[in-house]
């Protein structure tokens, strides 16, 4: 899945929401969920059971502008005791795995996803952890300033029983699992920030009475072009002999300073006074009057 972080995020990126919506959805980076509730029901229970879950990402707190990013969802369920039993006593089950069906959203569209769970044992007692992983998408920074918030709703799990030898020791079940209602279900939540950007300058030699020149470039971290302006300033001995903003073009400009008739070495500063998608940096050279 691919999409383009331009609007708010609300959906499932772990063991995650197959219908449903969470409450406020407002999380601090780097954070998880709290330990949400679900009611959980499948063919071989004897009524709804109650499942936790504590969900994560790693997707970054901040992302820049025009950065792409493809964090890794992460669900780890808690199954009661007594549905634990039934796994080892009833069915006989040495061991678990199978798969999280998710349908995370984006703008209250829903956007399937897959998450694996490996072969965990069952425990001789009390409960079974089961924790699953997989792709929550493909994102890219779109707009500075926006905030992207990451939450959990419902979600399916389809399981698979071996025994010891590895053979299957019951039939698959599907187990459907509904967020409680009155829990915030958010996860993480991601801020659109600016690039980071690197000046370069280059000003040639010149014989007296020539023209100074200086060749400047700015790029950006993740591949866009900045755009905006540079302001250039010659320097002599450190006094400053002139300052002149110009506009790039395609992150590039060359600016033309003025003719010099005395000889010695001049210095070329130039800042790249950033943008609302660009953040400022500096860059020096220095050049020879023959």
């Amino acid at each position: 899945m691919s999409v383009e972080i331009g609007k708010r995020l609300v959906g499932a990126l772990t063991v995650g929401a197959l219908t449903g919506t969470a409450l406020g959805v407002v999380a601090p980076a780097a954070a998880t969920s709290a330990a949400l509730t679900y009611t959980c029901t499948s063919p071989g229970f004897t009524g709804p059971k109650q499942f936790t879950m504590v969900a994560d990402t790693d997707a970054p707190g901040r992302i820049a502008f025009g950065e792409t990013i493809a964090p890794t969802a992460t669900g780890t369920v808690t199954v009661p005791e007594d549905v634990t039993a039934v796994f080892r006593d009833g069915l006989m089950a040495k061991r678990v795995d199978g798969r999280a069906d998710v349908a995370a959203t984006v703008d209250d569209v829903v956007r399937p996803w897959s998450l694996a769970i490996p072969q965990t044992n069952v425990p001789p007692n009390g409960t079974l952890t089961l924790e699953g992983t997989g792709s929550a998408g493909t994102f890219t920074g779109a707009k500075v300033g926006t905030v992207y918030d990451i939450a959990v709703g419902n979600f399916n799990a389809t399981l698979n029983f071996y025994s010891a030898n590895g053979s299957p020791s019951a039939p698959s079940t599907t187990v459907t699992c509904v967020l409680n209602p009155g829990q915030t279900a958010a996860v993480d939540t991601i801020r659109v920030v600016k690039d980071g950007t690197a000046t370069s300058v280059k000003a040639p030699d010149i014989n007296r009475g020539g023209l100074a020149r200086a060749k400047v470039k700015v790029v950006s971290d993740h591949g866009k072009t900045p755009k905006g302006k540079v302001k250039a300033i010659l320097l002599r001995s450190g006094n400053k002999l002139l300052s002149k903003k110009v506009g790039l073009r395609d992150g590039r400009v060359k600016v033309k300073l003025v003719r010099l008739g005395r000889a010695g070495d001049y210095t070329v500063k130039v800042k790249y006074l950033g943008h609302r998608n660009f953040k400022r940096s500096n860059a020096k050279d220095t050049f020879t009057v023959g």
